[in-house]
């Protein structure tokens, strides 16, 4: 079952990454996000992944930044419903 749908409607799911502190408890995301998938799986796998690749890949923090504010990645697979379209 890839998508979930609804006479006329079709179920996409919006991705959104957060980086976010114990300390203050703020979480922040970057202009990447939100990203759209077809299936809520779809979603969760990238988020799964996307996480890691901002908090430690990337490069974007280093280990003493992530010890000292600890983060932590949160990331939401929000579904949203988009009207059918036919194209000709």
């Amino acid at each position: 079952m890839e998508e979930v749908s609804w006479p006329g409607k079709i179920m996409k799911f919006l991705l959104t990454v957060f980086i976010c502190s114990v300390l203050d408890g703020q979480c922040f995301t970057n202009k990447d996000y939100p990203k759209t998938f077809d299936s809520h799986y779809d979603c969760m796998r990238a988020g799964l992944s996307e996480s890691y690749e901002v908090l430690i890949a990337d490069g974007n923090f280093t280990e003493e930044q992530i010890n000292k504010l600890q983060l932590y990645p949160k990331f939401i697979c929000q579904p949203v419903k988009e009207e059918g379209k036919i194209t000709t």
